[in-house]
C-alpha cells in the first residue's frame, strides 16, 4: 500500500524556526514580567518599611526633646531653694529607710513561661547520668567534631562556650577553637591555656584573619570526626545536645543532617524559643530556620566544598543548601538544645543589625536555583525580612476553577490575571468529584462561594507552586471580613482532629516565627480555594465523599501527603472569605472517619511542633 506523504510547508524551516523564536521571545516576556512584578512588590515593601522607621525616628526625636526638656527642669528644680530645705527636712527619714534596706532581700528576676517551661523539659542530673551510661553501650558512637570559630570573644562568653561542650552527657566528642587571627590579649590568654582544661580540646590559629567562612573551613579539614556540629564563640549547647544526635542514628544511620530547636540568650535569661516543624523544604526557601543546633556528616559538607566567603553572614544557610541538593536525609529533633546570644550586634538580635546577612542568604537562594536549573526571582519581605521567591512559571496550564458561587462569576473573571482558565459551577461541593471528570483542565481549583480576591495575581501565584511535580496542593491565605485570619494551612491533631491555623490573628501579623507571612509547608490546606493537578487528584482516589465539609478537604490533602507530595501555603495568594458560621462546623460521623483513617498523622502533624499548644492552632507555647 502507497504512503501518503504530506507536502513540505513551502516556507519549510525558516517558518519552524520563527514559531520558536517566537515562543522563546512569549517566554522571556513572561520572566521579565514576573521579575518586574516581584521588584516592584520589594520596592513598595521597602518603602513602607522605610516609612515606618521616619515614623519611629520622628517619635525618637520628640522623646528626646521631651527629655531635654525634663532635664532642663530638674536641673532648675535643683537649684531651688524650696529643695534644699525639703533635703533637710528629709535627711533622718533617708538615713532609716538605708539602714533598713541592709536587711532587705534583693528582688528576685521574674520568671517568664517560657522559662518555666523550659526548666519542665530541660534534662536533670539524673537524666543526664542516664544518658551517659546509655551512650557508653551505644553500637555505634561517631566521634562528633564541633567547630567553633573564634574571634576576638569575651572571655567570660567563650569560656560559659566551652564548658557547655564540656558538660555533654554525649562523651565522644572533640572541639575545635578556630582563632582567626584574635588581637584582644585576654582572648589569646585564655585560649593559650584552654587545651590543658581537657585534651578532646584542640586550638587552631590562623596567621591572618579570614572571616568565618574561611576559619570553619579550617576546622571542617582538620576534623577527625565523621560528623559536625556548628557552635558559635559566644553561644551554649544544652548538655543532651551531642547525645541526641548520637541517640537518632541508632535508628537511623543512614541521616545526613540533624536540626534542633533553639532560643536566645539574654541579660534577663532564655526567651524567644523557635519551636520548628519537620524538614519543610518550602519554609527553609524563606529563611534558614534549620539554623541551631545542626550536626551533619563531615564527608557531605565537603564534598559539597564546605563553606563559602563570599557568602559570609548566611555562611551556613548557603551550606545547607548546597547539601540538600545532593540528599535530603534531614531529620528534626524537637528539643531546645542551643541558647542563642542575643548581643547589640548579633542577628540573633534583628537582621538589620548586619544587613550583609540579609543579601548574603538571598544570594545564596538565588545561588541554588541556578544549580537546580529553574528560574525564579528572590526578593525580601522588608516586614518579615524573610524571603520571597517566586517561580517561573513555565506553561500556563488551563485551570478549571471549580465553584458553587454562581453569582460573582463576573466579578470573579475580572480578578483573576492568569491567562488560560474555565469556571465550572456545581451546585454543591460533593459534586466536585463528577465535575473534575467532566473538565478536561490539567489543573484544577477548588474555589468556594463568599470568595474574593484581594488582587488579580493570586492564581497566578498559585500556579508557580502546582507545577512542581513534587506539590499535590496548594492554599491561599484567607481572610475574613474583618481582617482576621480565616485560613492560613490546617495544622492537624489539634483541638481533636483539625484546626486552620493562626485563625482570628490580624491579617498582616507576621504570626509565631513569621510563619503567617511565609510560604511554608503544611498538612492541608482549606478545601475554600485549594489548587491541584489531576493527575494527583486521581491517583488519590479525589474527595471522599462520606466526608462533606472541611473533613473531606483534610482528608484530600492527607492522601496526597501519604503519597509523597507536600502541600504548600502560600500567604502572597490573598482572598476574602465571607464563610458563616455552619462552614466551621464538624459532625461527628465525620470526626469518628478521620480519627480512625489518620490515627497516626493526629497524633503528630510534622508541621507543629509537639512543643506547641494541642488546644489551639496559633503556635503558642504547649504544656
Amino acid at each position: 500500500m502507497p504512503v501518503l506523504q504530506t507536502a513540505p510547508h513551502p516556507f519549510g524551516e525558516d517558518a519552524s524556526a520563527l514559531e520558536s523564536t517566537v515562543a522563546r521571545l512569549r517566554a522571556d516576556v513572561r520572566e521579565l514580567q514576573r521579575s518586574l512584578h516581584a521588584r516592584s512588590a520589594e520596592l513598595a515593601g521597602a518603602d513602607a518599611h522605610i516609612t515606618r522607621l521616619e515614623e519611629k525616628i520622628l517619635k525618637l526625636k520628640e522623646a528626646q526633646r521631651e527629655l531635654k526638656r525634663l532635664k532642663r527642669e530638674q536641673h532648675a528644680l535643683r537649684k531651688s531653694p524650696e529643695r534644699r530645705i525639703g533635703q533637710l527636712l528629709l535627711a533622718p527619714f533617708r538615713l532609716l529607710q538605708h539602714a533598713t534596706s541592709l536587711f532587705r532581700a534583693p528582688p528576685k528576676r521574674g520568671t517568664t513561661e517560657y522559662q518555666a517551661w523550659l526548666d519542665r523539659h530541660r534534662p536533670s542530673p539524673q537524666d543526664l547520668e542516664t544518658m551517659r551510661s546509655e551512650s557508653r553501650a551505644f553500637s555505634f558512637q561517631p566521634l562528633i567534631s564541633v567547630i567553633t570559630p573564634v574571634f576576638n570573644t569575651p572571655v567570660e562568653w567563650l569560656e560559659q562556650t566551652v564548658d557547655s561542650v564540656l558538660a555533654q552527657a554525649y562523651e565522644n566528642w572533640e572541639l575545635l577553637l578556630i582563632d582567626d587571627a584574635s588581637r584582644n590579649g585576654a582572648t589569646l590568654n585564655f585560649l593559650s591555656q584552654i587545651q590543658q582544661r581537657d585534651s578532646r580540646i584542640r586550638l587552631i590559629q590562623r596567621e591572618k584573619n579570614g572571616g568565618i567562612s574561611a576559619a570553619s573551613n579550617d576546622g571542617l579539614t582538620q576534623a577527625r570526626g565523621e560528623w559536625i556540629g556548628l557552635l558559635d564563640h559566644d553561644d551554649l549547647l544544652e548538655p543532651d545536645a551531642l547525645f541526641q544526635t548520637a541517640k537518632l542514628l541508632q535508628s537511623n544511620p543512614d541521616i545526613d543532617l540533624v536540626y534542633s530547636d533553639e532560643d536566645k540568650l539574654t541579660e534577663d535569661g532564655f526567651a524567644s524559643p523557635a519551636l520548628k516543624p519537620d524538614w519543610s523544604p518550602d519554609f527553609f526557601l524563606s529563611y534558614n530556620y534549620v539554623c541551631h543546633f545542626a550536626t551533619f556528616r563531615r564527608a557531605l559538607a565537603q564534598e559539597v566544598g564546605g563553606f563559602r566567603s563570599e557568602f559570609d553572614g548566611s555562611q551556613d544557610y548557603d551550606l545547607f543548601l548546597r547539601m540538600i541538593e545532593k540528599r535530603d536525609r534531614i531529620r528534626h529533633v524537637p528539643l531546645v538544645l542551643y541558647h542563642w546570644r542575643k548581643t547589640d550586634s548579633s542577628v540573633a538580635d534583628n537582621i538589620r543589625r548586619k544587613p550583609g546577612a540579609l543579601e548574603a542568604g538571598r544570594e545564596a537562594i538565588k545561588s541554588h536555583f541556578e544549580r537546580v536549573g529553574q528560574r525564579a526571582d528572590v526578593t525580601v519581605d522588608w516586614r518579615t525580612h524573610a524571603y520571597v521567591v517566586r517561580r517561573d512559571l513555565k506553561v500556563a496550564q488551563k485551570i478549571s476553577i471549580i465553584t458553587t458561587a454562581r453569582d460573582s462569576i463576573e466579578a470573579l473573571k475580572k480578578n483573576i490575571a492568569y491567562p488560560n482558565f474555565e469556571i465550572v459551577t456545581v451546585d454543591l461541593a460533593v459534586n466536585y468529584n463528577l465535575a473534575v471528570q467532566q473538565a478536561d483542565s490539567p489543573w484544577i481549583l477548588f474555589l468556594g462561594d463568599r470568595i474574593e480576591p484581594i488582587d488579580t495575581e493570586w492564581l497566578s501565584l498559585m500556579a508557580e507552586h502546582v507545577q512542581r511535580s513534587e506539590v499535590g496542593a496548594v492554599g491561599a491565605r484567607l481572610i475574613s471580613s474583618n481582617n482576621t485570619i480565616d485560613h492560613a494551612g490546617v495544622v492537624v491533631g489539634v483541638d481533636g482532629i483539625a484546626q486552620p491555623a493562626f485563625r482570628g490573628f490580624p491579617a498582616e501579623d507576621p504570626g509565631v516565627c513569621r510563619q503567617l507571612q511565609i510560604t511554608r509547608n503544611c498538612s492541608a490546606v482549606s478545601g475554600a480555594c485549594l489548587l491541584t493537578r489531576r493527575e494527583v487528584f486521581q491517583e488519590v482516589g479525589g474527595f471522599d465523599e462520606q466526608l462533606p465539609g472541611a473533613l473531606a478537604n483534610v482528608d484530600l490533602c492527607l492522601k496526597m501527603r501519604r503519597a509523597g507530595y507536600l502541600i504548600v501555603y502560600t500567604p502572597f495568594a490573598k482572598l476574602y472569605h465571607h464563610a458563616s458560621g455552619a462552614e466551621h462546623k464538624i459532625d461527628s460521623h465525620s470526626t469518628n472517619i478521620i480519627r480512625e483513617r489518620w490515627a497516626g498523622i493526629l497524633d503528630r502533624d510534622p508541621y507543629y511542633s509537639p512543643n506547641l499548644s494541642r488546644e489551639r492552632a496559633d503556635f503558642s507555647l504547649g504544656n
